[in-house]
């Protein structure tokens, strides 16, 4: 992820985003996976209707080989930028529909992910992906759940977060129960035991921008510290 120098204000607007976007409705069908799922249009419409004056975004295309790849930059009439890390999708047909259908599934998934839109259950990208190899399926040990106990919806959701919390908290070198207590103190989350998406979306954009802050201070350490040698090599007598 690139930006630039600083990200106060998209910060801020990022977070007021995940606050007022409200999910759109799941009105397209994938007939290979007979599910439903927001179309493109759809998911772009929630995130307009959500973000603030003065901000904007736009995807960029590059395709190479058998493969397309989207990144997302997200703009500030302040002037402050970011560009996401661009998702890369396969495509294992060689025509214009599977490139097509796997460059429109992953500025869609790309928008849903930055923005926090819950575009779909499914993967709508099978005309690029369906000719990939299966996985054999693995036998898992059956876990008996109680009768009356209902499958948690956000699971997933939590096992990615706790994954990201892992990786941030390495990166920043902060204890993650410390990085996730601070976390959850910025997004008001109150019970971390039963999270709602909205509580985990909330938590993921505060990892976020901590990690963004974190890494914009480095480079501002890195560049006094280069300023600092460059002035001792200029007063060194030769």
């Amino acid at each position: 992820m690139k930006s630039s120098e600083s990200i106060k204000t998209i910060a801020a607007a990022m977070n007021a985003v995940r606050k007022d976007i409200k999910q759109p409705e799941k009105n397209a069908k994938n007939p290979f996976f007979k599910s439903d799922y927001v179309t493109l249009e759809g998911v772009v419409d929630a995130i307009d209707k959500a973000l603030p004056k003065g901000f904007s975004y736009t995807q960029e295309v590059a395709s190479e080989g058998n493969q397309v790849s989207v990144s997302t930059i997200l703009m500030s009439d302040s002037g402050e930028w970011i560009q996401f890390e661009p998702l890369t999708m396969p495509v294992t047909k060689n025509d214009a529909q599977a490139f097509g259908s796997a460059e429109t599934y992953a500025r869609r998934y790309s928008l849903s992910a930055i923005f926090g839109v819950t575009s779909d259950l499914d993967d709508d990208g099978n005309k690029a992906t369906k000719s990939a190899p299966k996985e054999q399926p693995r036998k898992q040990a059956r876990t008996r759940r109680p009768a009356n106990q209902k499958p948690d919806p956000n699971a997933k959701a939590k096992q990615d977060l706790k994954a990201r919390l892992k990786a941030i908290s390495t990166e920043m070198k902060i204890a993650e129960k410390k990085l996730l207590v601070n976390a959850a103190g910025k997004a008001k989350v109150k019970d971390l035991s039963h999270m709602t998406k909205e509580d985990i979306n909330a938590l993921d954009h505060e990892l976020t921008t901590e990690l963004m802050e974190f890494r914009q201070n480095q480079k501002k350490r890195e560049g006094k510290t280069s300023e600092a040698g460059d002035d001792f090599l200029d007063d060194l007598e030769v």
